[in-house]
């Protein structure tokens, strides 16, 4: 189907990525900004593996679900995907996504925990900038396309006014003159102090949780499943140990990849290379690792080869934190012996339709 064509749409249902589905004419289509029952007009951004992907132009049926968006930015924005519709069903959304793909793992029920604020929470904002075209905001991918958002209402106060000053007087353009003529720059709040990076890989200044106080939730989680009986803990895709630092652990080895090891019982490993698990099994008996615990909280791609991982070094207990569901159910099927004694949905990103799954293992033989 030709780009820019323009056709009608009726949205059955959401997908997994915040986009209504339609399947009025031969080819399913997905259509950001919609609400399950309303119809209307798209237009054709791209068309892959027998799927079309549209923008919204128009509704003549709107849904009773549909409010205004909090943010003037939202209906050009890519970045936020559930601002045209309350909290709560937000909330249904990603409950739903998240009960279809566990559907054939045996599992507790849910238990969803809500974000104190559905805004103003984020204390990392990466922003891309074409000095040419003197643009800067928001990468649309499938537009290829810049949209400034100069109020922005996703961040943190400090970061919020700091997106203000950069586009005042396009103050963003001397920074950035000094850089590539196209690229990104990186927002960050750490201990009270904005800073950015410009051009440099995605959390160049230390990896951190975009929401602090979810944050904290997810490590008392964390505790309260490690319990207080002490015992050794392999801790993977550890970053600065953020999710560790605070369990009653009596040895722990932090394991991923560093340009400068944080600590003692910190490793500079690369998981995924083939001789990963090797290195840290050895590293592991070096430091006097016995039956540990395993934690981990990997990148979207998850850890294919967790099984592996699982049958080494047998944890009684296995805590995986995830950003994609998806990889996750991928990578704990093949577990056998385990059961899943908590599935916890913990909305790390509200207005987004991004989410944080973390599940908790118990070995059972």
């Amino acid at each position: 189907m030709p780009k820019n064509t323009l056709l009608p749409f009726n949205i059955l249902h959401m997908d997994s990525l915040g986009q209504g589905v339609s399947k009025m004419g031969p080819k399913v289509t997905f259509v950001p900004k919609t609400l399950p029952g309303e119809e209307g007009e798209a237009t054709v951004s791209a068309e892959r593996k027998g799927v079309v992907f549209a923008r919204l132009e128009s509704v003549s049926k709107v849904s009773k679900e549909r409010i205004k968006p909090e943010c003037m930015h939202f209906d050009q924005c890519p970045s936020c995907h559930y601002l045209h519709t309350n909290y709560e069903n937000e909330l249904a959304f990603k409950r739903l996504s998240l009960e279809k793909l566990f559907q054939r793992i045996p599992h507790p029920d849910i238990e969803l925990i809500q974000a104190p604020r559905r805004l103003g929470y984020r204390n990392r904002v990466q922003l891309h900038y074409d000095v040419k075209k003197q643009m800067i905001g928001m990468l649309d991918v499938g537009a290829n396309r810049i949209t400034p958002i100069p109020q922005c209402l996703i961040g943190e106060t400090a970061i919020k006014q700091e997106m203000t000053r950069l586009y005042e007087n396009q103050n963003w353009m001397r920074e950035a003159l000094a850089q590539v003529p196209q690229g990104h720059v990186e927002i960050y709040l750490r201990d009270g102090v904005v800073q950015k990076t410009w051009n440099k890989p995605y959390a160049e200044g230390g990896f951190t949780q975009v929401f602090e106080e979810m944050n904290q939730v997810l490590k008392a989680r964390l505790k309260s499943w490690f319990g207080s009986e002490k015992s050794d803990l392999l801790d993977l895709f550890a970053g600065n140990g953020n999710l560790s630092e605070e369990l009653n652990y009596s040895r722990r080895l932090c394991v991923d990849l560093y340009q400068k090891v944080p600590g003692e019982d910190f490793i500079s490993q690369h998981l995924y290379a083939e001789e990963a698990l090797s290195a840290v099994k050895k590293m592991a008996a070096t430091n006097g690792l016995k039956d540990p615990h395993i934690l981990l909280d990997p990148p979207r791609s998850g850890m294919k080869n967790l099984n592996d991982w699982v049958n080494a070094f047998k944890p009684k207990k296995l805590a995986y934190v995830s950003c994609d569901p998806h990889t996750l159910v991928r990578d704990i099927q093949p577990l056998e012996n385990y059961r899943i004694e908590h599935l916890l949905l913990l909305d790390f990103f509200p207005s987004t339709f991004h989410f944080e799954t973390v599940i908790f293992l118990q070995r059972v033989e």
